[in-house]
């Protein structure tokens, strides 16, 4: 068992220690506590790096073009269904008469 510190991890990794810090916060990275300090075992940090390797990605599917496929006539079709809609925002009560007068009942202040 080979144990490391952040410092040397960060070294090893070529990254921030800070990144360090926020893998293990998130339990993404093996590590171990001893007395309150973070210590890192070689062989555990080889084998997540070898299983974090990404894999070979797929080439990308092929779009089919679809037979009936005719731009303009969808772009028609979207159009013409919007015409004739507007905004029409809720209507809310508005009248003075909701709202309570300051002073007395004939107004004055």
């Amino acid at each position: 068992m080979n144990l490391v510190t952040i410092k040397e991890l960060s070294g090893f990794l070529k990254v921030k220690p800070s990144t360090i810090y926020s893998w293990v916060h998130n339990g993404t990275i093996p590590f171990i506590k001893l007395n309150g300090l973070l210590r890192f075992d070689m062989d555990e940090i080889t084998k997540w790096v070898e299983g974090s390797k990404p894999m070979p990605s797929l080439p990308p599917a092929s779009f089919k073009k679809a037979a009936n496929l005719d731009i303009n006539a969808i772009v028609k079709r979207a159009v013409a269904s919007t015409r004739g809609r507007s905004y029409d925002p809720p209507k809310r009560e508005t009248s003075p008469e909701s709202r309570p007068r300051k002073g007395g009942a004939d107004g004055t202040v």
